[in-house]
């Protein structure tokens, strides 16, 4: 069961569900087998195989392996996920990307020596930090061949995404040019989309029309367009980006032109010909969320083992005082609109389902009971959310889940509310620790939940995580 979604204009609601529709076995223009190849190519996943076979030759060829450095280079993919070193980019130089390379691999390499160490493991450092930085000169020198093949790829024509451009001003014109003439961006650039076509006296070369915008989901299922220009100095429709990026299941990648009016700590370093891109986050990339969820297993394993002593002494509490269910169960919105149970240790003298499903949490303040409020006040109550977490319901960083009723009426009031759900709520998250709990603005929680999704890094999860402690013992809310 999904959560209804806000209305939108007619264009853009025919355009979504249209796209929405589409079957992902697309029509495809006669192509070779290369160049089909080359348009479904995935630079992530090449990068990734290639790590992963350099610490397999490595493992097999150099007897001193340990795990310290099989954990050290687990930690170094994860970190590398996290930040998004295997999302594809126009500009694939090793150089650009050295300096995080090297320190996210020492980093990672330190804390899994650490390890061992604090547990009271004799380690012989000098051997693991000669097979460390034999490991990372070795998975460098991958990523340097693999660009360079992917650069001569593009240069061939092998290797490309069909795209389209959003605009027909004369920036967009020059960007074409760019790409005619670079071919190692790997955007084969079909033709461009417009309210009104370009005249043909003012149209460069290979500047096709293909329609208006009415037409673009047309356009991108019978050219199966991997890529969307989007040119903001002839193009006024943030509605319809917003849209389009908030789409679950969208096929296209969205790459903004120069000063597009959203947040410009989005900007890549990526840039067409010195012109900035923002690429547009519609979620988390796999090895994001794989990251992510396998961090997320750990720390909920290990932290429902230690903290058991605490939960059954919370049970014996609450059963104690008034003799009802200690654990609270309520419906909740998780990704993509999907209702999931949430569980909770009991803080409140308990009333009628439909009650507690509609009405807002700080109303209900005189249920609470002594127990309740010794909990509500050291977060103790959100501990049985840790099943949650393992099931993947939920995820320790992310924006809170609502309740239906509330998700169908925020989404009317506020545009920007529903694009929280593209990725999996959490038990904490940034508008939490930036004193956003309770009865404060949502408005204000909407605009820091959507700046983390766009800017998530599993360093800003264990940020969140420390000043969610910090602040355990201080007043809050759902």
């Amino acid at each position: 069961m999904r959560v209804p979604r806000p209305r939108a204009d007619a264009w853009e609601k025919t355009t979504i569900d249209v796209l929405a529709r589409q079957s992902r076995r697309r029509a495809q223009p006669e192509t070779s087998a290369w160049r089909r190849f080359g348009e479904h190519f995935k630079t992530g996943r090449v990068l990734f195989l290639g790590d992963t076979v350099v610490a397999a030759c490595f493992a097999g060829w150099w007897v001193q392996w340990t795990w310290p450095l099989l954990l050290g280079w687990l930690l170094a993919v994860a970190s590398y996920a996290s930040t998004g070193l295997y999302r594809p980019r126009l500009h694939v130089t090793l150089l650009d990307q050295l300096p995080q390379l090297v320190s996210h691999f020492v980093v990672a390499i330190t804390m899994a020596l650490t390890a061992p160490a604090m547990l009271g493991v004799n380690l012989e450092l000098r051997r693991h930090v000669v097979g460390a930085g034999l490991m990372l000169s070795g998975m460098l020198l991958a990523r340097g061949l693999i660009f360079m093949a992917i650069r001569t790829g593009r240069s061939a024509g092998l290797v490309g995404h069909p795209t389209v451009i959003l605009g027909g001003g004369t920036h967009a014109q020059q960007v074409l040019g760019v790409l005619d003439r670079n071919k190692t961006y790997g955007l084969n650039v079909i033709g461009y989309v417009a309210d009104i076509p370009v005249p043909a006296e003012d149209a460069g070369d290979g500047w096709q029309y293909l329609g208006g915008f009415s037409e673009l989901p047309r356009v991108i299922e019978e050219h199966g367009v991997g890529v969307l220009l989007i040119d903001e100095m002839s193009v006024d429709r943030p509605q319809l980006i917003d849209g389009l990026r908030n789409r679950a299941g969208m096929p296209a990648t969205f790459l903004l032109l120069r000063s597009w009016p959203l947040d410009s700590s989005l900007a890549t370093g990526d840039h067409i010909g010195g012109v900035p891109i923002l690429r547009l986050s519609r979620g988390w990339s796999t090895g994001q969320r794989i990251s992510k969820r396998l961090f997320d297993i750990v720390l909920a394993a290990g932290l429902l083992v230690s903290l058991a002593p605490l939960m059954l002494l919370t049970v014996a509490a609450i059963l104690l005082e008034d003799w009802n269910n200690p654990l609270f169960k309520q419906v909740r919105v998780g990704r993509g609109g999907r209702l999931f149970t949430m569980y909770k240790f009991r803080s409140m003298r308990t009333v009628p389902a439909d009650h507690s499903d509609s009405a807002w949490s700080d109303a209900a303040a005189s249920r609470i009971g002594r127990v309740g409020r010794v909990i509500r006040a050291t977060s103790i109550d959100e501990l049985p959310q840790l099943f949650n977490i393992l099931r993947g319901d939920m995820t320790f960083v992310g924006p809170r889940p609502e309740r239906p009723h509330f998700v169908e009426r925020f989404s009317a009031m506020f545009p920007d509310y529903h694009s929280r759900h593209r990725v999996t709520v959490g038990l904490t998250g940034l508008a939490q620790v930036n004193g956003l709990r309770g009865d404060t603005s949502i408005d204000d929680r909407v605009r820091h939940d959507n700046y983390y999704i766009d800017h998530w890094s599993l360093w800003l999860d264990i940020k969140v995580m420390i000043w969610t402690v910090s602040q355990a013992f201080g007043a809050r809310g759902s």
